[in-house]
């Protein structure tokens, strides 16, 4: 080995030891100064326990987060923090002393029915889609809605089976009448890398059917589950109560009177 090679041999062995060193005691000083910081908090995301410092910025549903060194956060995860929950929508990769990356409040949880026939839920971002639409279109039969909504929701393998056509109810619960809605452009490249992310699917407003459940808020719910008809009571409820319990006592008079008389003339 010539004079140059063995002096480059020794500044690359000696500088990657160095640089290691700097990199590990520039983390320890990360983490001493983080957990003493307020912006320092112990959440779970996706149902497990991790210590993340998080940026309070300006934007109320969405924050900065920054994983402690060594650890990774997980793009499309879910974040239980102060109550509620976050999606973790971007993340920046190009960083080997801490993950950080971007969670958006949720504000709804999708509800729907898989191809099994099993109930799901996720909670996901939804946001107007009709910025430049009028808000309703006509047809030569009626007028439809023609409200938009784009939702955001982290991939996994029942999301990853959404497609074209699959409707939601999407609404206040405590409104008059629920919208319904379909995903008309799926977007699975919305945001993803290394198979992680989150999917946006663009949903139209549909006509509600009778197969949607209203009170559970999942739409063709009586298309994979039957109605349950409730006994009709023989107590006419439109009756008043003294007028019920009146009649209820004559009854068990009657039957006590009945009683008696019979086991006297056993």
């Amino acid at each position: 080995m010539g004079v140059w090679e063995t002096y480059e041999a020794r500044v690359g062995t000696t500088g990657t030891q160095r640089r290691q060193h700097i990199k590990v005691a520039s983390q320890e000083q990360f983490y001493r100064k983080i957990i003493s910081n307020m912006g320092y908090h112990v959440v779970t995301i996706d149902g497990v326990e991790q210590e993340i410092a998080v940026v309070r910025d300006a934007e109320r549903d969405e924050k900065r987060i920054y994983s402690m060194p060594g650890e990774t956060l997980k793009h499309g995860g879910l974040v239980d923090f102060n109550g509620v929950k976050w999606l973790i929508t971007e993340k920046n990769f190009d960083s080997e002393f801490y993950d950080n990356a971007i969670m958006k409040q949720c504000n709804y949880q999708l509800k729907w029915i898989n191809a099994d026939g099993e109930i799901i839920t996720r909670w996901c971002i939804v946001v107007d889609g009709t910025k430049y639409l009028i808000g309703e279109k006509s047809s030569s039969i009626m007028a439809i809605g023609d409200a938009r909504f784009a939702v955001t929701v982290a991939k996994d393998s029942e999301t990853r089976r959404l497609k074209r056509g699959r409707r939601f109810l999407i609404d206040d619960p405590d409104a008059e009448e629920t919208l319904a809605f379909q995903i008309t452009k799926p977007n699975r490249f919305f945001n993803l890398y290394n198979s992680e992310g989150v999917y946006r699917y663009i949903l139209n407003e549909v006509q509600l059917t009778d197969n949607d459940n209203v009170e559970q808020g999942i739409a063709d719910y009586y298309s994979w589950y039957p109605r349950v008809e409730l006994p009709v009571s023989d107590v006419q409820t439109g009756e008043p109560f003294e007028d019920i319990k009146e009649a209820a006592i004559e009854r068990e008079e009657h039957k006590a009177e009945t009683i008696e008389e019979t086991q006297r003339w056993i």
